[in-house]
């Protein structure tokens, strides 16, 4: 089992884990725990067979072409949170607060009729469990797809019991847990891991095997290190007005205002068509895909700071 992959389907699963724990805490002490368990357990039902849907369609396709579908979904999913994990730590976007979610859950169901109560608080419980259950669910498919299945389960079920551990001593919403380090964590390892699945898939040749997987998790810590400090002072380091206005203008063309996971395929599918048509430059293809990734990452950095300001 990869270290990395446990540890990556751990923190990914526990940032959902709390957020649907906070939902079915609210729903229990506010309605009672029966609706909110018969809620998660119809949840856990409907997840159970999106697992074995996914399982069985990954299944049915080619090594390489498993590669490349799960490496581009984890560096969709790693590039929105690592994104978003960067503004928040720069003070750009607010930061997610499991206190406030547990207090607006109590107030919507505390507006519902008393004959709707139960089913109500049922509803409320199983949504808030289906929908973060199924963000769980497609990570751990997609890095278990590629021969890391039971390294991917592991860390999402111990990320389950530890949240459960945790949630039942303390009876409140998990306010203490980083949520948004274990976001930037979570959005580093899945575009590292995202883009290495997807490039082994279309032909690239890492250079260093396996091992390019730590090297691009150190490569994007350091871009979230580096871009949450320069938008929190963006005084302190500026591009030159005029090259800046150029390259924004140019995403705002040809990409489209925040739209970071079309320039994130198209470097996909930039370095595909390299590593296909020149069987000797596939070393130079990870050049170009690890290079597109983090020009789409700078981009959607100051396109989000210059929305901001104006």
């Amino acid at each position: 089992m990869s270290p990395l992959v446990i540890i990556s389907s751990f923190l990914a699963s526990a940032v959902e884990w709390v957020e649907a724990f906070t939902i079915v805490l609210a729903v229990g002490l506010f309605r009672g725990w029966r609706p909110a368990f018969a809620g998660t357990a119809l949840a856990a039902v409907v997840l159970a067979a999106i697992v074995v849907a996914l399982g069985t369609a990954v299944n049915s396709f080619p090594v390489a072409d498993a590669q490349v579908i799960v490496g581009v979904f984890l560096l969709l999913f790693g590039l929105r949170w690592l994104h978003k994990a960067i503004l928040r730590a720069s003070g750009l976007k607010a930061l997610h607060d499991e206190a406030e979610e547990f207090e607006a859950t109590q107030r919507a169901l505390s507006g519902e009729d008393r004959g709707r109560e139960y089913w109500v608080a049922l509803t409320t419980a199983f949504n808030g469990v289906l929908l973060e259950g199924v963000e769980v669910v497609l990570i751990v498919i997609a890095l278990g797809g590629v021969g890391h299945r039971v390294g991917a389960a592991v860390g999402a079920a111990v990320a389950l019991a530890a949240v459960i551990v945790l949630g039942v001593a303390l009876r409140a919403p998990l306010t203490r847990i980083p949520e948004n380090l274990m976001k930037a964590s979570v959005g580093v390892m899945l575009t590292s891991f995202g883009a290495f699945f997807a490039g082994e898939g279309i032909g690239v040749r890492w250079w260093h095997s396996d091992l390019s997987i730590v090297l691009l998790v150190a490569l994007f810590a350091t871009l979230f290190v580096v871009f949450s400090a320069l938008l929190r002072h963006p005084r302190q380091v500026r591009m030159p007005r005029l090259l800046a206005a150029i390259v924004t203008e140019i995403w705002g063309l040809v990409v489209g205002a925040g739209s970071l996971a079309l320039a994130a395929i198209v470097a996909v599918l930039g370095a595909a068509l390299l590593a296909t048509r020149l069987s000797d430059a596939r070393g130079w293809a990870a050049l170009l895909l690890v290079g597109g990734i983090v020009a789409a990452l700078v981009i959607a950095v100051a396109e989000s700071r210059r929305s901001h300001v104006e």
